[in-house]
């Protein structure tokens, strides 16, 4: 039996024709329901800005949950280091539309 004490939260934010979501604290095994409940809440036709900036840890239970909606996400940094090597080191980086911030990711859902 495992005991986490980690911290990790979401939250939605209505944008013009798409929904912020803000992301911080600790994802894993343990945590990573709270994003993938944001996932399903929001519904599939939905495009999300996924605001990783905030985000102290991630380990590949993110990674996964980012891969099953990545037609509909935009990822706003700038990206925590260790998750972006993640990226890196799996070759998966270029699966992934990234912006250096909210503003930038929030832009390429306009016009």
């Amino acid at each position: 039996m495992s005991s986490c004490s980690c911290q990790a939260e979401a939250e939605c934010v209505p944008g013009d024709g798409h929904t912020l979501v803000r992301l911080s604290g600790e994802f894993d095994a343990d945590t990573v329901h709270v994003f993938r409940e944001v996932l399903e809440a929001t519904g599939e036709a939905t495009d999300l800005v996924v605001d990783l900036s905030s985000v102290t840890f991630a380990d590949t239970s993110l990674l996964h949950a980012l891969l099953d909606a990545r037609k509909r996400v935009v990822l706003a940094g700038p990206l925590p280091r260790q998750f972006h090597r993640i990226l890196d080191l799996t070759g998966l980086v270029q699966l992934f539309a990234a912006a250096s911030d909210v503003d930038a990711a929030s832009r390429s859902f306009s016009g």
